[in-house]
């Protein structure tokens, strides 16, 4: 209960510090409340506990994914000191709208009633619409707020309209009630053979498809690259890492339940899967633009983790944690170099900015270059281990092809990543521009998320075993 309450109320000091015009404050105020936040999170480990009439559950899964969520949160607010150095207004309101949609992520995160899963989604997306459009100077950031909005709008709806086909086939929104319910009026054990009402299998796909919008699963996608692009970078990268973080984490909860439901649903998934896995990474191959290449790679991790969810057992959870920190932790490296490039040099996005990156900082092209390698998934960094486990739990389900379709995507993937890495050794750069030099508390926090990058991939039993 106590993070809720830390998270709602930071928002709201944020809100006040910005009216004292001293943004240098609002960082060190966030960061501070996020680490309090931290630690009532982190008290509560190995306990078991219920809120609001049971329709909230504090346990170890929500308390995990909660916790990368406010550890990325906090690194990312280290990256907006940079960021947003050069900007006087709306600083406050940025930072607040980010813990408002975290607050709304955490209670995602505990849900046991799918009403309280409908306020979350809704409390995490609403200031997410705001932030895509933050920017209010530029056309591509308000069109990134309009699209965002109606695709989230539309998404939301669907999800809404599954929850309340569940609730007319069982009679209650309650996850834990459910089965019993199922078996009370049906006759049989939630997972065995029998005849399901039909209303049920359509309530259960629409919440799919509301949740597959979400995490930006093929076809439900189409919003992903051009509200990645336009949007400010580092919402970009609240969107790639947090959001989605905790929306598979509210995704796994709900078909932790419903998955024994042994019927199309699982087929439906399983070419959402293989869709999410091609149409990503054969999507990024062709881009330009750095953020663009970076949106279609979210896409194709989207695959890697659904599936942890079409093959749950005891030991999805554990990958699903895993491969959330480890896509988290190079996704912020990633966006971070792109930012103290694009920032520095003053240019486009494209591709072509990271020619001879290695000559004008080699630091800045190494962090670059474990950040993409772990993305591919390449041996002593976190990424390999985070597809390991998600691929050797799929087989010992029974998903091979699945799990060789996975490794063939993520082969493509491996060419695009090379890619920049290729451009910032064997490329020559701009002579006539400057060396690309970093602020030392943006440095700091790059290097960090690669020490864990290399951490998890040196040392992946310390971080499996979470959960």
């Amino acid at each position: 209960m106590l993070p809720f309450i830390a998270l709602a109320v930071l928002g709201i000091v944020l809100l006040y510090a910005g009216l004292t015009k001293n943004n240098r404050l609002l960082v060190p105020i966030a960061v501070a409340g996020l680490l309090v936040t931290l630690g009532f999170t982190l008290k509560a480990w190995d306990s078991l506990v219920a809120y609001y009439n049971r329709m909230a559950l504090i346990d170890n899964f929500s308390i995990a994914f909660n916790t990368v969520a406010i550890i990325s949160t906090i690194l990312i607010l280290l990256l907006s000191v940079f960021y947003y150095k050069n900007v006087k207004e709306h600083v406050a309101e940025v930072y607040a709208l980010m813990l408002f949609s975290l607050f709304g992520g955490f209670l995602m995160t505990g849900y046991t009633n799918l009403v309280l899963l409908f306020i979350g989604i809704e409390t995490l997306s609403i200031p997410l619409y705001v932030l895509a459009g933050s920017k209010k100077s530029s056309l591509r950031s308000n069109e990134a707020s309009f699209k965002y909005f109606l695709m989230g709008a539309f998404s939301s709806a669907i999800l809404l309209m599954g929850i309340a086909l569940i609730y007319g086939a069982v009679g209650s929104f309650h996850l834990a009630t459910i089965p019993v319910l199922i078996k009370k009026t049906y006759g049989f054990i939630l997972g065995t053979p029998g005849v399901y009402p039909g209303i049920l299998h359509i309530g259960i796909l629409l919440v799919l498809v509301g949740f597959a919008f979400k995490v930006a699963a093929v076809p439900f996608h189409f919003w992903t690259p051009d509200v990645y692009e336009g949007s400010p970078t580092i919402v970009t990268i609240f969107m790639a890492t947090v959001v989605k973080t905790l929306g598979f984490a509210a995704f796994y909860r709900f078909f932790a339940t419903f998955g024994p439901i042994d019927t199309i649903w699982k087929d439906i998934l399983w070419v959402i899967i293989v869709l999410t896995l091609l149409v990503g990474n054969l999507g990024a191959l062709n881009q330009k633009g750095t953020k663009r290449m970076l949106a279609y790679s979210s896409i194709s991790h989207s695959g890697f983790m659904l599936i942890a969810i079409i093959a749950i057992n005891k030991l999805s959870a554990g990958s699903l944690l895993f491969y959330s920190m480890a896509y988290s932790f190079a996704t912020i490296a990633a966006f971070g170099v792109l930012i103290s490039i694009k920032n520095y040099l003053q240019q486009s996005d494209n591709l072509a900015i990271f020619n001879g990156l290695a000559k004008k900082n080699p630091l800045l092209a190494l962090i670059m270059t474990i950040a993409l390698l772990s993305m591919a998934g390449i041996p002593v960094t976190a990424g390999f281990f985070a597809k390991y486990y998600i691929f050797v739990n799929a087989v010992s389900q029974g998903y091979v092809w699945l799990t060789l379709i996975g490794i063939a995507a993520a082969l493509i993937g491996v060419y695009y990543y090379f890619r920049i890495i290729v451009a910032m050794y064997f490329k020559e750069g701009d002579s006539t521009l400057p060396k690309v030099e970093v602020q030392p508390l943006f440095l700091a926090t790059l290097l960090f998320v690669t020490f864990m990058t290399l951490a998890m991939g040196l040392f992946p039993g310390w971080f499996i075993d979470l959960i």
